[in-house]
């Protein structure tokens, strides 16, 4: 299983996200009751899918479509750029390796603004460093080297 389908699988079990709503219930929006926000969270979590797949299967769309920029004031091409997709409070994190080739590290239910400010974000951010510095050190910075190194890994 591939981490976007780990991820999918884990936002679309209400048990897992009962207990994370209950467990985050001080950065929960205020008056929103947890089961509304459970339900909310597996519809993200689908659409997300949706877009996904039906960017990929369309080849006049690009992933660019979905993943931005992590740090909102990134504004020049970066080498294995930091990138997040998201829908409401679901984050998607990714590499960018080049134009519509991703590796996704990562994802988090996002609560609150700052990613460093809770232990579930912060750890995503720490292993979308350690994804990063591990393509760096394997000489991965395209596509090309991208899929170089996923052959010799075979």
């Amino acid at each position: 299983m591939n981490e976007l389908r780990r991820l999918l699988t884990l936002w679309n079990d209400t048990a897992y996200l009962h207990e994370f709503v209950t467990n985050n219930k001080s950065d929960v929006p205020k008056n929103v009751p947890i089961q509304t926000l459970v339900f909310q969270l597996i519809e993200d979590a689908n659409d997300i899918d949706d877009t996904i797949i039906e960017i990929s299967s369309n080849p006049k769309r690009s992933l660019e479509e979905f993943f931005k920029p992590l740090d909102n004031q990134e504004y020049h091409i970066v080498e294995l750029s930091k990138q997040k997709g998201r829908n409401n409070y679901l984050r998607l994190f990714a590499i960018k390796i080049d134009e519509n080739c991703f590796v996704i590290t990562g994802g988090a239910i996002k609560f609150h603004h700052l990613n460093k400010d809770r232990p579930h974000t912060k750890k995503e951010m720490q292993k979308i460093d350690r994804c990063r510095d591990y393509l760096k050190n394997n000489g991965v910075f395209d596509a090309d080297s991208f899929y170089e190194f996923l052959n010799e890994q075979l």
